[in-house]
């Protein structure tokens, strides 16, 4: 009887325990956070914590360990701290810190947990000139002051910088050329592969890692996460050279991050028509791929001088009148979009162009007013298409944006002129790819003698060093 009665209480305490844990059993040391400042482990009576990506630690921890003073108003709960000439002021809940006097938007605030107040680490490091990596593995946060072992630094980074214009006209110093790069911009990834240097990516976007385009090409490359909202704390736990992103959707907040690391950003659209061979120009600059970028650009020029020519002089009640939709339904693709750019460079009446915003969402009801007579769909990942894909989505999509009501009301529905775009030949890269369908669909005459697929055949050939497999268009006439 007492060992039963032993054994009973033993499981209702586990039963408590286990309740206690939210009904989760977990390795004791799972969740634990390690944060070393010059090798010396921080010293604190409550332990970090992670909340969405970002490690907050104790206050007076964390400034201490750094030598820095703190000063915490209650009543205000301000925090400041002081090192040197540097001074970073927060305020708990606000999303807005200054750092000598400047404002610095914060991805997450501080905040006051059990009557702790926490700060976020990686904010506080950088503010006072300090190093702040994260290692995945050991769950390790490693700060380097300038008192710390050289041991412990990163690798240098090459010695020759250069000066570059990006393509939002910010001047930045990078080195050249890179070895370690990282991409959340998969077009600008497509180009540093053609120019022969895939091995020198050691971050990507989820979005590029999963195109089966680069299936085996980008052996070095780890997930960062995102393309408009990488994970800060794994990209500069792979100690880039350099970061290449999209100017306008990138997150500020992000980029200020990288920039506070030291890590210089690089903003390249590389998929506006317009601007594509100077950015391509400034790539093969950083990369030193000059040969390789001027290449590039005179392919792609080739043909874009060729549509250009043929239909400047078609008369405006001449040319077709057509809706361009981006990868979101019922989203136009106005003034200043990679779209609209294509459909001007083909000699096409763009239902947008009289537009304000360059991706305005339109009614089912203001469309069927406009009346166009041919219809695009650029798909994207939600619709499989391209490189390795069949048609098969993109036929069901076609199919299902035909059905939409009142579009049967629709010259270009009721003549069958709805076309499906891959996103790879879209816009980007191999945008003159998509031109070239483009061209056909609307001037089938003036443009018999052009042939997409071998266009995109031999691009591919030529600087990928791959063969032309997928479904990129539905249907191709």
């Amino acid at each position: 009887m007492p060992g039963i009665k032993k054994a009973v209480l033993l499981f209702l305490c586990l039963v408590f325990l286990f309740a206690l844990s939210g009904g989760n059993v977990l390795p004791a040391q799972a969740a634990t956070i390690d944060v070393q400042v010059d090798g010396v482990r921080l010293a604190s009576d409550v332990p970090p914590v992670m909340e969405k990506g970002r490690v907050l630690v104790p206050l007076r921890a964390i400034f201490e360990a750094l030598g820095a003073e703190v000063r915490w108003d209650e009543k205000t709960q301000k925090v400041t701290g002081r090192k040197g000439t540097s001074t970073v002021e927060l305020v708990i809940g606000r999303y807005t810190a200054h750092v000598n006097g400047k404002p610095v938007a914060l991805d997450m605030p501080g905040k006051i947990l059990d009557g702790r107040t926490l700060v976020p680490l990686r904010f506080i490091g950088e503010s006072l000139g300090a190093k702040v990596d994260w290692n995945e593995t050991k769950r390790t946060v490693i700060i380097v002051t300038g008192s710390g072992s050289a041991g412990s630094r990163s690798a240098p980074a090459p010695s020759k910088r250069i000066t570059i214009k990006d393509s939002m006209g910010r001047t930045v110093s990078v080195p050249c050329p890179p070895q370690r790069i990282v991409e959340v911009n998969g077009d600008v990834a497509e180009l540093i592969c053609a120019f022969g240097d895939a091995d020198k990516i050691v971050g990507a976007s989820s979005y590029t890692l999963q195109d089966k385009f680069y299936a085996g090409r980008l052996k070095k490359a780890q997930d960062v996460g995102k393309s408009f909202t990488p994970s800060v704390e794994k990209i500069l736990a792979l100690k880039p050279d350099v970061v290449f992103g999209y100017g306008n959707f990138l997150k500020p907040e992000i980029v200020a991050q990288l920039q506070r690391a030291g890590i210089p950003v690089v903003f390249l659209d590389c998929y506006k028509i317009k601007t594509m061979a100077q950015d391509i120009r400034t790539l093969g600059t950083i990369l030193n791929r000059r040969k390789e970028a001027e290449a590039y650009i005179a392919y792609i020029e080739k043909y874009r001088k060729l549509f250009a020519e043929r239909t400047k002089k078609i008369p405006l009640n001449k040319r077709p009148l057509v809706y361009l939709e981006q990868y979101t339904d019922y989203t136009l693709s106005g003034p200043g979009s990679g779209g609209a750019e294509l459909l001007d460079g083909i000699g096409a009446r763009n239902i947008g162009a009289g537009l304000r915003a360059p991706y305005p969402k339109i009614s089912s009801e203001w469309l069927v007013a406009q009346n166009p007579q041919v219809i695009i769909k650029a798909c994207s990942t939600s619709v499989p298409s391209g490189y390795g894909e069949n048609a098969d989505a993109m036929k069901k999509k076609r199919t299902e944006m035909m059905r939409r009501s009142g579009w049967n009301k629709i010259t270009a529905v009721q003549q069958g002129k709805v076309y499906m775009l891959s996103s790879e030949i879209f816009t980007g890269p191999r945008a003159i790819v998509g031109m070239a369908y483009m061209a056909k669909w609307l001037y089938p005459q003036l443009f018999r003698d052009v042939n997409p697929e071998a266009i995109h055949k031999e691009m591919l050939k030529k600087f990928h060093g791959i063969e032309l497999k997928g479904a990129y268009v539905y249907p191709e006439k």
